[in-house]
């Protein structure tokens, strides 16, 4: 038997056999012959000669209406046999491997022989216009050229009760009208009769039926067809996931295969985790395609994320497609879109197919969904080994070529990125490399920490100031101890991974993994300097915390606005400084009343934080004594500024002018050193306003211009410009008085 070569010949031979059928019943409703002429309608109604003719246009040849019951009965054998032959040959032609749509269609939905044929006459109308006008005259109606639920009723059915039965296969509950096959034109008009309104076929099925490969419009706003990146040989699995969850997913999806209902699995990671990436390679393993979805960019309304996602997942089924959820949180976890919960959980459970959901967080235990083969997977943020790796691994894929690679040790270590940033980053520092007048492949150490820090700014920005550090270790002058523990500071980030991960010092600790640091002395002693040279040296960004924005008299909200910060700052990869903060780590006080317990509760939350936070945090504090034995004992470094003695500050002021700036030969800086016991900051404001002054004066910096600036600065400080202070430079700042 000669099989169909593709879809549209078994298509044709089924419009054959329709025509076939609305011969028949055009016979039925022929006008009485006694009527008389309506040649005078002509354009309003639809004469028996045009049918006489619409009919006879077949493409196997004229064939006459029949006359008599004698010829309906032999229309009806020659629909039967055709009817038989086209069977015939779609099970020689499924046999032999070809698809076509139609069977395809009737067995992904579970369509009965009735939904075929009512899909089969709303099909006719979109191929040949001509079955329009047959429609209008077999429904008396001109302007009805659609196929109402009572013509495909007159059309299939021979009895009352199997027009009972037709009519149920095109309620809302029934395959055609539940996966949106069939869909009814002007469904709003409440008007007429159910039995008198027009049904269209979906425009996705048409494309379908006729082996046109394209997305569903109603899904395309946060839908698409993913092409795999990678297979799965090819992704780094942390240990955690490994072969194990690799063997379970073909494992379930091989006897998904062999009975009903969904497999659903649940992939929980941080944005950038693989999440897509191991979904499109699972796929990939499976031979099957995948269409990913974005859950954060559908309708909120019910009734629209409804009919978007019935769209959805009638368009996997028929591409035999695994689908992807992404942001799955959005809609299982998120308060805007809990009308929608339900309505996702349902249509899921319905589906026959695997779905695969990626979400960002963890959702409570009661929101879980109540799914049978429903698995969930956690994907851990990389540690420090995979994150070289994957380092390694994209600088390769993109042809770079790294001039040194403690750079890249440095940058996975300093820099606690997911798979998708690392990317993201190579990308970014290759951008930089070109910016800079190289090759993109030419990857230098400062275009690599640059691309970090742009990828870490993020939500941080928002909630802090950030401070672009211009120090380094040899700008500041402290006491030796106080030196050394700067680059102890530095030290213990650069081999953080040595001793947590090689050494296993992780397994020793829960909590307190991150870096706290504490810096204590008067206020201009370099606390802030210093917050930025660690900043500078270890080449990560400084954002500085703004304490009247985190500090509120509301109760609770000063817990939710450190939350937010300590949140960021993980994602930023930054390092806080709460500048002054002894008015939020102060000490604990004996309850006695509510907003003592609060205060207590609000300490309490922080130090909590600060345990959990696995990064850096420097405080500092004007008087050691303010600050809670309990923060002091949370602490891995203490680093103590003292008022700067004559040494320290000739040292300051010797490095206080820039190379550039001129200075006359006047300037008696062990003069300045003795004589002025101020701090560093005071120096810096000297210093400042003195190079001003001598701008608009002489365009020298020399000891008048000093002088008056000193004098302003003991004036803002509150203390007396004395003669022993100035000796017999007191006549300059009299004069300037």
């Amino acid at each position: 038997m000669k099989i169909y070569q593709e879809s549209r010949e078994h298509l044709f031979d089924e419009l054959r056999r329709l025509d076939l059928l609305l011969n028949l019943h055009a016979a039925r409703q022929r006008i009485d012959p006694g009527r008389a002429d309506f040649n005078q309608f002509r354009g309003l109604f639809i004469s028996e000669e045009e049918i006489d003719l619409l009919l006879g246009a077949k493409r196997s040849g004229k064939v006459a209406l029949p006359k008599d019951a004698a010829e309906s009965r032999a229309t009806e054998r020659r629909m039967r046999r055709l009817q038989l032959r086209i069977r015939a040959r779609v099970a020689a032609s499924l046999r032999a491997g070809v698809r076509l749509s139609l069977p395809r269609l009737a067995r992904l939905f579970r369509l009965s022989p009735f939904d075929v044929d009512a899909l089969l006459i709303c099909l006719a109308p979109e191929l040949d216009r001509r079955y329009g006008k047959l429609y209008a005259y077999l429904q008396d109606d001109v302007t009805q050229k659609a196929p109402s639920v009572d013509l495909i009723l007159n059309l299939l059915c021979d009895s009352a009760d199997e027009k009972v039965e037709g009519r149920r296969r095109l309620t809302n509950d029934s395959p055609l009208r539940r996966y949106s096959l069939l869909e009814f034109r002007r469904e709003g008009d409440q008007s007429s009769s159910g039995l008198t309104r027009p049904l269209k076929i979906d425009d996705r099925i048409l494309h379908f039926l006729l082996d046109v490969d394209s997305l569903d419009p109603q899904t395309t706003v946060f839908s698409s067809v993913a092409k795999p990146r990678f297979g799965i040989d090819e992704l780094l699995l942390p240990a955690e996931i490994g072969q194990g969850f690799v063997s379970l997913f073909q494992n379930r999806v091989a006897a998904h295969s062999l009975e009903e209902g969904v497999a659903c699995f649940v992939l929980q990671g941080p944005e950038g985790a693989g999440k897509r990436s191991l979904a499109e390679a699972l796929c990939q393993a499976a031979d099957k395609p995948l269409i990913t979805a974005d859950l954060s960019q559908t309708p909120v309304a019910p009734s629209d994320f409804s009919s978007s996602l019935g769209h959805l997942l009638r368009e996997a089924s028929l591409r035999g497609a695994f689908l992807y959820f992404n942001h799955a949180e959005s809609v299982l976890g998120n308060q805007e879109h809990s009308a929608s919960r339900p309505v996702f959980l349902k249509l899921l459970e319905e589906w026959d197919g695997v779905a695969i959901l990626g979400s960002s967080c963890e959702w409570p235990a009661t929101d879980e969904p109540d799914i049978r083969a429903f698995f969930k997977i956690a994907i851990p943020p990389p540690d420090y080994p995979m994150r070289l790796r994957l380092w390694e691994l994209f600088l390769d894929r993109n042809g770079c070529i790294v001039e040194d690679r403690l750079t890249v040790e440095q940058v996975a270590d300093r820099f606690q990125f997911t798979p998708g940033k690392i990317h993201r980053a190579v990308v970014e520092a290759q951008r930089q490399a070109s910016l800079n007048g190289r090759k993109s492949t030419a990857i230098q150490s400062e275009d690599l920490f640059q691309a970090c820090r742009c990828l870490s700014s993020g939500r941080l920005s928002s909630l802090a100031r950030r401070v672009v550090p211009v120090y380094r270790l040899n700008d500041i002058v402290l006491p030796p101890p106080g030196l050394r523990l700067l680059r102890e500071i530095c030290l213990h980030v650069e081999h953080r991974h040595k001793v947590f991960q090689t050494w296993g010092f992780q397994n020793r600790f829960s909590l307190g993994k991150g870096l706290n640091i504490l810096f204590v002395g008067p206020s201009g002693t370099g606390k802030t300097m210093a917050a930025e040279i660690v900043a500078g040296e270890l080449r990560l960004e400084l954002y500085k915390i703004d304490l009247s924005s985190v500090v509120s008299k509301y109760i609770g909200e000063t817990e939710k606005n450190l939350d937010r910060i300590f949140e960021a700052a993980q994602l930023s990869n930054a390092i806080l400084f709460f500048d002054e903060a002894d008015a939020l780590f102060g000490k604990r006080s004996d309850v006695k009343d509510s907003h003592d317990r609060y205060a207590n509760i609000e300490i309490s939350y922080l130090l909590q934080k600060m345990e959990e936070q696995e990064g850096i945090v420097i405080l500092s504090s004007n008087l050691n004594k303010n600050i809670d034995e309990a923060f002091t004992r949370r602490m891995r470094f203490v680093v103590e500024f003292p008022f700067p003695e004559e040494e320290h500050r000739y040292r300051i002021w010797k490095t206080i002018f820039p190379k550039d700036t001129p200075l006359s030969a006047d300037i008696d800086l062990r003069f300045l050193a003795g004589k002025f016991k101020i701090a560093g900051g005071n120096i810096r404001n000297i210093a400042l306003n003195a190079a001003f002054l001598a701008a608009s004066n002489s365009g020298v910096v020399g000891m008048e211009h000093v002088m008056r600036a000193a004098a302003h600065e003991f004036q803002k400080m509150g203390r007396l410009c004395v003669k022993s202070d100035f000796e017999h430079y007191f006549d300059l700042v009299r004069e300037a008085s």
